[in-house]
């Protein structure tokens, strides 16, 4: 079994008093070598292909989106922050959802 980079429980609609954020921050830290991310989402424990998001910085005011349309078997280039969220969910799932970022 991998160990992954990060798992993350995302809510399905924005946080109160956020415009877009869905998670709190969470590390892509990674402590061994990787170039890239393969991600998993699942709600309830199975695979869900239907669920996209993007990833944001938070930078305390400006934030930067990092990636766009992410959903179940995105490969994402490794990207090194302490303070990643979840952003811009789209999905008719009414269920928190959690997402594994594996190192490739």
């Amino acid at each position: 079994m991998i160990r992954p980079i990060a798992v993350v429980v995302s809510s399905n609609a924005r946080l109160d008093e956020q415009r877009s954020r869905t998670s709190g921050n969470f590390s892509t830290k990674w402590f061994g070598s990787c170039s890239s991310m393969d991600v998993e989402v699942t709600v309830d424990g199975v695979i869900d292909n239907e669920v996209t998001f993007s990833m944001a910085i938070d930078n305390g005011g400006s934030d930067d989106t990092i990636f766009n349309e992410v959903r179940n078997g995105s490969r994402l280039k490794y990207y090194d922050s302490n303070d990643f969220y979840i952003c811009n969910v789209s999905t008719s799932q009414r269920k928190e959802f959690t997402i594994k970022f594996l190192p490739v």
